[in-house]
């Protein structure tokens, strides 16, 4: 069975920090914390999709109907 010790040696650095941030955190502050997260991540999802969106417009869309547009009026 693995010790203690054996446990804590096997804790990467950044997992550490993580332990000594949260780990006095009760469970409300825990879900607190997991709604915040979740909703900057939500935020920066909304800002990509925006992006994407604009992006398909100006590169896709447009140019199809400008050409559309010429073909019409050039036959």
């Amino acid at each position: 069975m693995s010790t203690e010790k054996e446990l804590q040696s096997d804790i990467t650095p950044l997992r550490k920090i993580f332990n000594k941030s949260y780990g006095n955190l009760s469970e409300e502050d825990i879900q607190k914390e997991i709604l915040f997260s979740q909703k900057i991540m939500n935020q920066k999802l909304e800002k990509i999709r925006k992006n994407t969106s604009l992006l398909v417009w100006f590169l896709i869309v447009i140019p199809i109907i400008t050409g559309v547009l010429i073909a019409v009026f050039l036959t």
